[in-house]
């Protein structure tokens, strides 16, 4: 309850902290260097364009300055943020030593970023092409160490370029004057599902819950992931490993229907979409041929289902087609395997799907009916298998984009002088 003397003793708060703050810079440093130890891991620096002068880019440790803004942005406010996900891979001998450091998939990575920019309406302070190498040099920087686990094995990093909408004039709409920002972070990440042994050996445990997937998404936008964030947390409270969406139609008598909106309706007729943050992918009986979602059912367009459609599956003699995932066909046994794709997951076997319905207005639900437990089907390993390989250079890639190499020589030596600027500077 409120009372009179909670508020006198906040507002002698407010008096306080106008005292003594600067006595605080070293705990303020040490709180961000936690933070980047358990969240950012072996982030070291991050790259961004500076807010005096957006066309200049500044590689700055995570607990300077430049880095604080208000809460109060609209691409917070709003979700009008605009971001790309990738990664850095280490390139391995034959005693998975690191030889070198590749970025995946690049060029296509930033193909949708651009794609992302133009439909928020937004030009970024710098060239593109400059912001592309701006990833690649940021990856430079960290070197091999952000690749290493803490037992010196080798994992690989997660990269994070971001932009959108920051301090300016208030409202809804997009006023001219908004600075747009953008940032480049890289951070240790080694496997998206945590139980990694268990998923290697048995796959994903997924859950279908009903939730449609109602709009089409034009960009990786932060709007698309609010919701997504709910419903995947969702599936953890439920004790399983992520959410499978459905398209926003249903298939019944081979025709597409929009209609149908009961639960049990959709769980008989209802046709996959995606994951919160993963694309599908589909073995049918023969064992030959994969089926991937069309864009109708709203996904995202990965850029991982993109390159295992046309050129990995392909060149191990798969036959690929694009078509619609439905839950008949799962019940007939016409699709022996299932797989989440994309940046974060790599290729992640599903081997086990329950169908559970929620509770209203809870983080809980009932088990009603588990539409197929198959394990990991051995087309899927095989994929999973190549795909792996290709990322760490034991196997050529089946086509140039998946990997373009750092420079790590400069990265070093850049390194040296961003360590020799920021020792001793508390901003």
């Amino acid at each position: 309850m409120l009372t009179d003397k909670n508020i006198e003793n906040w507002r002698t708060e407010y008096k306080e902290s106008l005292t003594g703050w600067h006595e605080e810079v070293n705990k303020v440093q040490s709180h961000f260097d936690d933070v980047v130890q358990k969240s950012w891991q072996k982030t070291k620096y991050i790259a961004r364009n500076l807010p005096f002068a957006p066309e200049k880019v500044v590689m700055c440790p995570p607990h300077s300055i430049l880095n604080f803004a208000p809460n109060q942005q609209h691409r917070i406010d709003y979700a009008t943020g605009v971001w790309e996900g990738s990664s850095a891979e280490p390139t391995l001998d034959e005693n998975n030593n690191i030889t070198g450091v590749n970025v995946i998939l690049h060029r296509p990575r930033l193909a949708r970023l651009i794609r992302s920019l133009r439909a928020r309406g937004y030009n970024l302070a710098m060239p593109i092409e400059k912001f592309g190498q701006l990833i690649l040099d940021t990856v430079a920087v960290h070197g091999i160490e952000v690749l290493l686990a803490d037992d010196g094995s080798p994992l690989r990093a997660y990269i994070r370029p971001s932009a959108g909408s920051g301090v300016g004039p208030w409202g809804v709409s997009l006023s001219p004057g908004y600075f747009i920002e953008s940032s480049v972070i890289v951070f240790r990440w080694g496997s998206y599902f945590p139980d990694v042994a268990r998923i290697s050996k048995e796959g994903a445990c997924a859950v279908i819950t009903g939730v449609q997937r109602m709009f089409p998404i034009i960009g990786k936008h932060a709007s698309n992931y609010g919701a997504a964030s709910s419903d995947g947390s969702l599936a953890r409270n439920l004790k399983y490993d992520e959410l499978i969406y459905l398209a926003p139609y249903c298939i019944k008598d081979d025709r597409i229907d929009f209609n149908i909106r009961d639960f049990d309706g959709i769980m008989r007729y209802g046709v996959f979409s995606d994951g919160p943050g993963e694309e599908i992918f589909a073995i049918l009986k023969d064992g030959e041929t994969l089926i991937y979602p069309p864009m109708r059912v709203n996904r995202l367009g990965g850029t991982v289902l993109d390159y295992i459609t046309k050129h990995l599956a392909p060149a191990l003699g798969f036959k690929v087609r694009e078509q619609d995932i439905t839950l008949e066909q799962i019940r007939r046994g016409d699709i022996v395997g299932l797989a989440f794709v994309g940046n974060a997951v790599k290729v992640s076997p599903i081997g086990k799907i329950d169908i559970v319905k929620p509770k209203v207005d809870s983080h809980d639900g009932e088990i009603v009916e588990t539409l197929v437990e198959f394990g990991i089907h051995s087309a899927v390993a095989k994929i999973r298998d190549q795909f792996a390989a290709e990322l760490c250079g034991k196997k050529p890639p089946s086509h140039e984009s998946l990997l373009t190499p750092v420079d790590l020589a400069w990265g070093k030596e850049f390194r040296a002088d961003l360590d020799d600027f920021w020792s001793g500077l508390s901003f």
